[in-house]
């Protein structure tokens, strides 16, 4: 019985493995390769391109992204990056067309007085909602404010920079300035007038500015300081710029082009720098520390003599300046926030907004924005890059100090502006301040008409009550 019994679960056992065996064959005999293949598309990531339109924001940016784009790409094969490369003159105007007819870059690099615009289109980008918290965290929170629209994230910086003017050591010394005073305690207008028709000659005025289309903008912006307008709107967020504040500056360019101190026709901006490069202006607007590296490179093309210098330039010393101040003027200097900003256009979808914003986040972080800041002189807005940067060599003592000092006397733009409002601001400078500036310099308009052509406009968007008239 017991061999029987033996016998039997013997059989069982056959059976079952039999059975294990016949369910176990199918599945090998199944191509694993072929299987696995549909679930391979669907995890792998979907190419995709991002735009990025930027003007040449220091003097090695617009190759150095080129760079940048490469070695994104190497990290992320998926995603291309195709740059799209402007001037500073042209740089506004291409934007804007651009994103009129649903064809916005995805990244624009762009400056904080403009992101309102693109946001009252319904083209900017809440980044928050495709961003890491904590990637957002790197940046500097003064920084981010500026990228900010009613506490709403549409872009990141690159740098907090100070915009004021420049100009030529030895001529403003023959001229009877006092530059170590006046880097560390400031001027008067008065005295700054008295020192421009030292230094007006023939062929050389005292004071040159840019001013022509839209970088007449930069006007009442840099050079408002000097007459108290330190931002288009006051802490109680009416429009400033048709105060009586307005019209001294408005009277101040029309006194220096009468006199001659000024030209009396529009500068482009590449076009200021290289007049007092080649002795035909002792000051220049606007200026930046960083150009202190500009004159330095031309000083030694011209000792080299070996072709790259600006034509017909002179050796100078750079001497970086603060504006003066108008009588009742409390000194300060106008700071601003460039960055780049997400856009929406014809093609965007929620995962392309991701990839731009990877994007975005690499090109102002890290060794990429130390490199940047580095060359501008300014110190990194965010701590990927303050790990990464390295302090240049060979700067004037006092230079610097007279950045650090004016750096402390920006005061940054009130809190709560809202879109229509920042909206309504650039059209009055657009459609009004750009243009009507032109006819200034020209002497076809006075002061007094382009502050009426200016209130009539601010009127009609902001209301009686939503301007400032009298002093501030």
């Amino acid at each position: 019985m017991k061999k029987i019994i033996a016998m039997l679960l013997a059989l069982v056992m056959v059976f079952a493995l039999c059975a294990c065996g016949q369910t176990a064959a199918p599945a090998a005999e199944q191509p694993a390769a072929e299987e696995a293949a549909p679930a391979s598309e669907e995890t792998a990531p979907a190419e995709d391109t991002v735009t990025v339109m930027v003007p040449p924001v220091s003097a090695t940016y617009q190759d150095d992204i080129d760079t940048w784009a490469a070695e994104f790409t190497a990290m992320y094969p998926n995603i291309k990056i195709e740059v799209i490369k402007t001037s500073w003159d042209d740089h506004n105007d291409k934007l804007s067309t651009m994103a009129n007819a649903g064809e916005a870059p995805d990244i624009a690099e762009i400056s904080y007085s403009n992101i309102g615009q693109y946001v009252d289109l319904g083209l900017g980008v809440d980044i928050s909602a495709y961003m890491d918290a904590d990637r957002l965290a790197d940046y500097d929170q003064n920084a981010m404010d500026y990228m900010s629209i009613e506490n709403v994230p549409y872009g990141l910086p690159l740098y907090i920079t100070i915009q004021s003017i420049g100009g030529n050591r030895e001529m403003l010394e023959a001229a009877g300035a006092d530059i170590e005073k006046i880097q560390s305690e400031g001027w008067t207008y008065a005295e700054f007038l008295d020192i421009l028709k030292a230094g007006t000659t023939a062929d050389c005025f005292g004071f040159a500015f840019a001013n022509s289309g839209v970088t007449a903008s930069d006007v009442p912006n840099i050079m408002g300081v000097m007459a108290g307008l330190t931002n288009a709107f006051t802490p109680d967020l009416k429009y400033a710029f048709t105060s009586d504040n307005m019209l001294n500056l408005l009277n101040a360019i029309e006194e220096m082009t009468k006199a001659g101190y000024m030209p009396n026709y529009a500068i482009e901006a590449g076009q200021r720098m290289v007049m007092c490069q080649q002795g035909k202006t002792m000051i220049f607007g606007k200026a930046m520390p960083l150009f202190e590296n500009n004159i330095n490179k031309n000083n030694a093309a011209l000792e080299a003599n070996d072709g790259t210098a600006v034509e017909n330039s002179i050796p100078l010393s750079y001497v970086f300046l603060p504006m003066p101040t108008m009588d009742g003027v409390t000194e300060s200097c106008f700071g601003t926030v460039d960055g780049l900003i997400a856009l929406r256009n014809n093609n965007t979808t929620d995962e392309h907004l991701k990839n731009v914003c990877l994007v975005m986040d690499y090109l102002c972080s890290g060794e990429r924005v130390a490199a940047v800041d580095s060359t501008l002189l300014l110190d990194p807005v965010c701590q990927t890059g303050r790990d990464a940067y390295v302090s240049p060599e060979g700067i004037d003592e006092g230079n610097a100090a007279c950045a650090a000092r004016e750096i402390g006397l920006v005061v940054a733009p009130p809190a709560g502006i809202s879109v229509e409002q920042a909206a309504n601001a650039k059209t009055i400078m657009d459609e009004v301040i750009v243009p009507k500036f032109q006819s200034l310099l020209a002497g076809e308009a006075t002061a007094q008409e382009v502050l009426d052509a200016i209130n009539e406009r601010a009127v009609e968007l902001f209301g009686t009550d939503g301007i400032v008239t009298g002093l501030l």
